[in-house]
C-alpha cells in the first residue's frame, strides 16, 4: 500500500468513527441505549463500506470494461483518485442515511414503549 491507499484507508476509518460517534451521542439521549444497538450500527457501517466497494468493482468490471469496452490504466493516480472520490462520496451518503434511518427506528420503538404502572387498590 502506498501513500494514496493509506490516505484512503484513514478517510474511510474517519467516516466510520464520525458516524458512530454521532450515533452514540444521539442514542444516549434516549432511554433505550443498549450496547447491542451500538455494535449493530458499527457492523452496519462496515457492511455498507464493503457493499459499496463490491458494487463498485462489479460496476467497473461488468459495465465499464465488458459493456462499454473502456480501457483504463488502473495503476495511474488519476484513475485511483477518481475511483476513491466516488466511493468516498457514496459511502458518506450511505452512512449518514443509515444513521438517520436507524435513529428514527430506535426513537420510534422507544416512544411506543409506554411504561404504565397499574394501580391496585381503592380509587
Amino acid at each position: 500500500m502506498d501513500l494514496l491507499g493509506a490516505v484512503f484507508s484513514i478517510i474511510l476509518i474517519l467516516i466510520v468513527l464520525v458516524t458512530n460517534i454521532i450515533f452514540i451521542r444521539k442514542i444516549n439521549r434516549t432511554n433505550d441505549s443498549h450496547y447491542k444497538y451500538k455494535i449493530f450500527f458499527f457492523l452496519m457501517s462496515i457492511a455498507s463500506i464493503s457493499a459499496i466497494m463490491i458494487i463498485g468493482a462489479i460496476f467497473q468490471n461488468v459495465v465499464l470494461i465488458d459493456y462499454f469496452k473502456i480501457t483504463m490504466n488502473i495503476k495511474s493516480y488519476q484513475y485511483r483518485i477518481i475511483i476513491m472520490t466516488v466511493i468516498l462520496i457514496i459511502n458518506i451518503i450511505a452512512n449518514f442515511t443509515l444513521l438517520k434511518l436507524y435513529l428514527k427506528r430506535r426513537e420510534r420503538k422507544s416512544k411506543n414503549k409506554i411504561n404504565e404502572i397499574e394501580l391496585i387498590g381503592k380509587e
